[in-house]
């Protein structure tokens, strides 16, 4: 007895280091990579995407824990304070490091296939040990995880899954030796798990499927393992309730994203679900290509008429029927077929629609049942005793292991080239848009991407390819938004976008204003919308009615900073400089926090020659944090020119300070 402990404990150190090494050859050249998609809302980036609760490191857990996830001025809404605390974390001990980062990232991908080996070789004791090991390794290996691993704002479904599955094996040793430590760790994890991710809840159901499958458990006792779960959630919700500020305020989305968000028929998004079903299956068993962003145009919007739509029911229907007759047999086909249906349901557009439409780190849950129903597959397909647990490697057909050796290979090759994509936003989204042309977002993002470049580049002849570059995708993106906008023509978000992309990338203010005028007209209360049509007059060289549209916008109360300051702008050219001052001071009302309004109102008076009234809103400029060096400069050159050194000598030393400040700093 004690020498088969020994043997097992030697092996569980062998298989778990193939795993650490497997788990780092695949993945070990994603430590290299950069910053990409998202990263800036779980981590400072750059200096031009600040994270203020991230910067304060280990100061700024407490404010992780009482406010949202997603914090902006724009936008409120999820709770997962667990992934941000890690972020947090990292930043106080090694500040902006991207590859630390993404190290952590294979770390946690790593423990979380150690502990899954661990968990499966326990529910397979009855089976021969290349059961769990081919179940494990195929996971490990699947090229769906790469956006998980690499791409560092989906950590929370890395800690969500880990934590879930620390919470499922506290659970299995409950039942096994009865000790009640085991469940407090197991409710334990599980919050943390739902403090990651809410898709966390998905292990309420896996944990007593488990249990049921691989216990003698009688179904009384099994009903604790329900209500447990249900419990930490209602805990979960009543933790979020009193601790969260704010309230959630999510932002709007556009057709491109899902057009099931412009879509009022429910019913019309069943087969859509199908498709979409298909579509995930399809990437669970050829994963290729990949994609970080799919969306419009290349998930179609597809009705009963689809012939994609009925295989894909009549697979599912299969498979469904096939793990609801095994169930009672407690067959590991069937096992594998519900978590497959549980981890894909939530994201089938049927319940909700999902934002891309599909995603790979959405299957990652579902990719564990479809690894096990795989596993187990191909030990049928190939007829090997797997119920034998004596039988060694050399036992089983060469047939067999030549057919596992290539998925693991060709899976192996797909994540190693994989990973290299996710350097950088403009490597993922240049690569990805060359299978995928025709989406929409793909396009709108990498384009994007490319203006960011543009204003960081020096070289001219690199400034004009990448400019070059930015207008064939902008191009295309208006092409594919306005095609989807003849049926989607409610869609102002897309409306707005569009019509920005024509006045600031193709200089074509008049299209601009048929698109701005839409906005305005289906929802009045986007305040852009307003502004940008104004503008737009000013784009095309009429000042005039530029000024009469913010007049008109801001005396029909649709208070927006941008309109007064280009006001103020266009007094300024018409040396009005009294309605430059009135318009002004009643934007100090409304924005008494916005130092440029008072610097304005101070050199409108200036320019109208009262200098007393000048100096007074340059001086309580200077009164409003953080206090800017080159204005007290300025304020303290005024006073010199009107004779006042005492007053210039006061705001000199102030300017200092805030020099040897900004040194230190």
């Amino acid at each position: 007895m004690n020498q088969s402990i020994s043997e097992e404990k030697k092996q569980n150190k062998m298989i778990a280091l193939v795993i650490i090494l497997f788990c780092f050859f695949l993945y070990g050249n994603s430590i290299k990579n950069n910053y990409a998609l998202d990263d800036n809302y779980v981590t400072v980036t750059s200096p031009q995407h600040p994270n203020p609760r991230i910067q304060k490191g280990l100061k700024g857990i407490p404010e992780i824990f009482t406010t949202h996830y997603i914090q902006s001025n724009q936008q409120n809404f999820e709770y997962r304070p667990v992934v941000l605390t890690t972020f947090a974390l990292e930043y106080q001990f090694f500040g902006s490091n991207p590859h630390i980062s993404h190290l952590i990232n294979v770390l946690l991908y790593t423990i979380t296939c150690l502990l899954l080996f661990f968990i499966l070789r326990s529910l397979f004791k009855e089976y021969n040990l290349l059961l769990p090991i081919l179940i494990t390794f195929l996971f490990i290996a699947h090229p769906i995880h790469t956006e998980v691993v690499n791409n560092l704002k989906s950590r929370d479904e890395l800690l969500s899954f880990l934590f879930g599955l620390c919470s499922l094996y506290y659970f299995i040793k409950k039942v096994e030796d009865g000790t009640w430590k085991h469940i407090l760790l197991g409710l334990f994890f599980l919050l943390l798990a739902l403090m990651s991710k809410k898709t966390a809840v998905l292990f309420f159901a896996l944990i007593p499927l488990t249990l049921y499958f691989f216990t003698t458990i009688k179904i009384k006792k099994l009903l604790i393992f329900i209500i447990l779960p249900v419990t930490v959630f209602v805990g979960f919700k009543v933790l979020k309730f009193l601790l969260l500020e704010g309230i959630v305020n999510d932002r709007e989305y556009a057709f491109f994203e899902n057009p099931l968000f412009y879509e009022t028929d429910f019913l019309r998004r069943i087969p859509f679900a199908i498709y979409t079903a298909g579509y995930y299956l399809k990437l669970l068993v050829f994963p290729h290509p990949l994609s970080a962003y799919y969306g419009y145009n290349i998930i179609p919007f597809v009705d009963w008429s689809n012939i994609i739509v009925w295989l894909s029911l009549f697979f599912h229907l299969f498979i469904a029927i096939y793990a609801v007759v095994k169930l009672q047999k407690k067959s590991i086909i069937s096992y594998g077929i519900i978590i497959y249906f549980l981890g894909t349901f939530p994201f089938l557009n049927i319940v909700k629609p999902v934002v891309g439409i599909v995603g790979e780190r959405f299957i990652y849950f579902a990719s564990l049942g479809f690894c096990i129903a795989i596993a187990y597959l191909l030990v049928i397909i190939f007829k090997e005793k797997i119920e034998n647990n004596n039988l060694k490697l050399k036992n089983f057909s060469i047939l067999f292991k030549t057919t596992i050796v290539f998925l693991l290979l060709t899976y192996s090759i797909k994540v190693i080239t994989r990973n290299p994509v996710w350097k950088d936003e403009l490597t993922l989204f240049r690569n990805d848009v060359q299978k995928f042309e025709n989406s929409c977002n793909l396009n709108y993002i990498l384009a994007n991407a490319l203006t960011s470049e543009i204003k960081k580049t020096t070289n001219i002849h690199q400034k004009n390819k990448l400019i070059n570059e930015a207008k064939s995708h902008y191009k295309k993106t208006t092409e594919l938004m306005n095609e989807g906008l003849k049926k989607y023509s409610n869609d102002y978000t897309s409306l707005n976008n569009l019509a920005t992309i024509y006045v600031d990338v193709f200089n074509d203010p008049i299209s601009a204003q048929t698109y701005f005028k839409k906005v305005i007209t289906i929802n009045p209360d986007v305040k852009e919308g307003y502004f940008n049509y104004g503008y737009c007059y000013e784009k095309r060289n009429l000042p005039d009615s530029a000024i009469y549209w913010y007049e008109e916008m801001l005396s029909k109360k649709v208070v927006y900073f941008q309109a007064y300051q280009r006001l103020h702008d266009l007094y300024f050219n018409d040396k009005a400089y009294k309605k430059a001052i009135k318009s002004n001071k009643k934007a100090i009302e409304l924005f008494p926090e916005k130092v440029a309004l008072y610097i304005n109102v101070g050199n409108a008076y200036m320019l109208s020659g009262d200098t007393i009234s000048g100096l007074a809103y340059f001086e309580k400029a200077t009164e409003i944090p953080p206090l800017d060096y080159v204005l007290l400069q300025n304020v303290a050159n005024v006073f010199k020119t009107i004779g006042n050194n005492f007053k210039a000598k006061q705001y000199e030393e102030k300017s200092r300070m805030i020099m040897r400040q900004n040194e230190i700093n």
